[in-house]
């Protein structure tokens, strides 16, 4: 059975959905607010690490979602949820139609001793204590609200799972920039954090940002594309309104719920990897 990146079984039916430029606002930076982690908070490890999926996790809860492959080739989804007076395998979580309706991931379900389910994600830069995270998590269980962090986990993590160390960074090369405004990738290279814009009229460019300031570069336009690279694309600012392409859109909130932009997802280019 293949692995399944992460979004690519839900991007594959979203085929026709908008893309369009964002209207930025603003700077990016925005400090971690972390929630108490209570005593004794240790971090979920993934029971399935072979598959894509979330952690989410809080005061009081937990849930996990694996994504596999079913034999008719769709996406399943394989969830646990513990609340600490109950621990529930497979509640039959099916992904909410329309899909990122909003720009937010939300799982839903039903459980007869239970009621209706729902979780709920949004990309952004969430923290328990000292543990950083690349997503906010609701779950409604039964009319009962919890709220945490959440992380990818799985073989293939996308680089956006750090979001949130890497905002300052994005900020610094916009402050400083070419008028390049997509952000297709975010890595560390030793002491320095480099962001690839990739835009269409200029091309490829890096932005090393270190302590002492940023560096461009451009980037040859016969390099082959790096791993991770515009899986999905950062576009800081605003959430863009639907229009011609085939990107579906994820926003990127800050503790505080302000909006800092939208992850674009491809939904024209997505292949299963083996």
């Amino acid at each position: 059975m293949r692995t399944i990146t992460l979004m690519a079984g839900f991007i594959i039916l979203l085929a026709g959905l908008s893309a369009c430029a964002p209207t930025t606002s603003g700077g990016l930076q925005s400090a971690f607010s972390p929630m108490q982690a209570g005593p004794g908070f240790t971090p979920r490890e993934p029971s399935r690490p072979e598959l894509a999926g979330f952690i989410a996790e809080g005061p009081g809860f937990a849930a996990e979602l694996a994504f596999d492959e079913g034999p008719d080739g769709a996406v399943e989804i394989d969830a646990m949820i513990d609340t600490g007076a109950a621990l529930i395998w497979q509640p039959r979580l099916v992904m909410a139609e329309p899909w990122l309706a909003g720009g937010v991931q939300r799982y839903e379900g039903r459980l007869d001793r239970v009621g209706a389910i729902a979780l709920t994600l949004q990309a952004g830069p969430c923290a328990i204590g000292d543990i950083r995270y690349g997503l906010f998590a609701a779950l409604d269980m039964g009319g009962q609200a919890y709220e945490g962090c959440a992380r990818e986990t799985g073989p293939h993590v996308r680089w956006t799972h750090e979001i949130g160390d890497f905002l300052p960074h994005i900020d610094a090369c916009l402050a400083n920039g070419t008028g390049a405004r997509r952000v297709s990738l975010v890595y560390r290279d030793g002491e320095a954090v480099i962001v690839r814009f990739d835009d269409a009229s200029i091309g490829r460019r890096d932005c090393a940002s270190t302590s002492t300031g940023v560096e461009w570069q451009p980037v040859d336009r016969s390099a082959p594309r790096l791993p991770g690279e515009a899986d999905p694309y950062f576009l800081p600012g605003d959430m863009p309104a639907d229009g011609e392409g085939c990107f579906l859109y994820e926003r990127v909130r800050d503790p505080q719920g302000e909006t800092l932009g939208a992850l674009a997802h491809d939904g024209c280019a997505v292949t299963p990897v083996g």
